[in-house]
């Protein structure tokens, strides 16, 4: 790959990963995503953005052999660059409409230095009419939970899930550990690093749990935040909505503080040795689990791993159509059952054997995003091995049964 081959790659990323709404998206998702590029419209949602950048990466073996992407100072565990609140959002009152706001429960007041990712800290009340995506996110750095409002894909298409979907609209709250800037990756970064000054983007606004709070805006989104323990904030963003202040209150009163035990639809399974879980995240559709992944760190310590890790290990209900779409295809076989690679540059890749048992429409996925992850699970064909190991609990449609990591 020339220098100007690489520029352009490099610039695509930079692109596409400005235009992702919070949470970020895990490499192998973005990998698997480049595969139904075609499906995309004007209003795609986190991976179908970023599945432009990722078509390129598969298209061409030369790009495939080529460098990953560029680094910033928070990729190798330092803080973010100096940032300042953009100069473009609209003059507006010093105080959002609506007075004070409460929320449910009994709110944290010690912000935790790291968060444990097999417990969770909140859960979503009220959410806007039509949010039946929705996806709850648990990390060392921060603790997320989300709900989207599904588009279509194509013009008058249906409106379904899938590794590419389209959104009309979204709420995220996101919790930061203590000293992590929960801001950056909502005003366009897509990363995380140290909070630069005491207070949050925006002006004044009405206080929420009696602590200070803080309004922006843009032609994209509001952004209402506060201070819920010394050093640790608290985030709600809005996307795409009408009213996005008013949506943002709502949210707030909805929102129930309560300590739980994360659990997930599958049997516990052995993992490498130096696999740390790091975060999990889970999606559902109309009340149903649509996908469950543990995020592990193979790599070693970076400082600031955040939630993803570099191994992902999950399974997807139905999110690759009845018949595992894409692995159905493949003439690729693991026990018999339907299996598809998609390898990429510097160890990462998306490993996934469909047919699980007792579900012929869920699909399980191991993703690897560096070389020692892949490395560390025995490559390509460990990978599917492993993938193939993976096993529902016994009624995986009742949460009552779900398992803990």
């Amino acid at each position: 790959m020339n220098r100007d081959d690489e520029t352009a790659v490099r610039s695509l990323l930079a692109r596409a990963a400005d235009d992702l709404p919070a949470g970020g998206v895990p490499t192998q998702t973005l990998l698997v995503a480049g595969e139904r590029v075609v499906r995309r419209r004007r209003r795609l949602a986190v991976a179908a953005v970023a599945a432009v950048a990722a078509v390129v990466l598969l298209g061409s073996a030369a790009v495939l052999g080529g460098p990953g992407g560029s680094t910033t100072p928070a990729d190798e565990g330092g803080p973010s660059p100096d940032r300042s609140t953009p100069t473009a959002a609209p003059k507006r009152s010093t105080t959002a409409p609506g007075g004070p706001v409460t929320t449910q429960g009994e709110a944290p007041t010690v912000a935790s230095a790291r968060f444990d990712p097999t417990r969770r800290s909140f859960r979503l009340g009220w959410v806007p009419p039509g949010a039946i995506h929705q996806v709850s996110r648990t990390g060392t750095a921060i603790q997320s939970a989300e709900a989207n409002v599904p588009d279509p894909l194509v013009e008058g298409g249906p409106v379904e899930p899938g590794p590419m979907m389209g959104i009309a609209g979204s709420v995220t709250v996101r919790m930061g550990a203590r000293g992590v800037d929960i801001f950056a990756p909502q005003l366009g970064s897509g990363l995380t690093g140290q909070v630069p000054s005491p207070e949050a983007p925006g002006t004044p606004a009405a206080p929420v749990d009696g602590h200070p709070a803080y309004l922006y805006t843009d032609r994209e989104q509001a952004l209402l935040s506060w201070q819920y323990a010394p050093g640790g904030w608290v985030s709600v963003t809005v996307r795409s909505l009408e009213r996005p202040e008013e949506v943002a209150r709502r949210v707030v009163a909805g929102l129930t503080w309560q300590d739980e035990r994360v659990t997930v639809p599958f049997r516990p399974f052995d993992v490498p040795p130096r696999a740390k879980l790091v975060g999990v995240e889970l999606r559902t559709w109309e009340g149903r689990w649509l996908n469950a992944t543990a995020n592990y760190l193979v790599s070693g310590p970076t400082g600031d791993e955040g939630n993803r890790g570099d191994l992902t290990i999950g399974v997807s209900n139905g999110m690759y159509e009845a018949d595992g779409s894409d692995v159905g295809g493949s003439r690729t076989r693991v026990d018999g059952r339907f299996a598809a690679t998609v390898d990429g540059p510097k160890g990462m890749g998306a490993y996934r054997v469909g047919q699980v048992p007792g579900c012929r429409e869920c699909v399980v996925e191991v993703g690897s995003e560096s070389s020692a992850a892949l490395k560390a699970v025995g490559g390509r064909s460990g990978a599917l091995r492993l993938a193939a190991a993976v096993r529902l609990v016994a009624n995986a449609t009742d949460p009552a049964f779900w398992r803990r990591l």
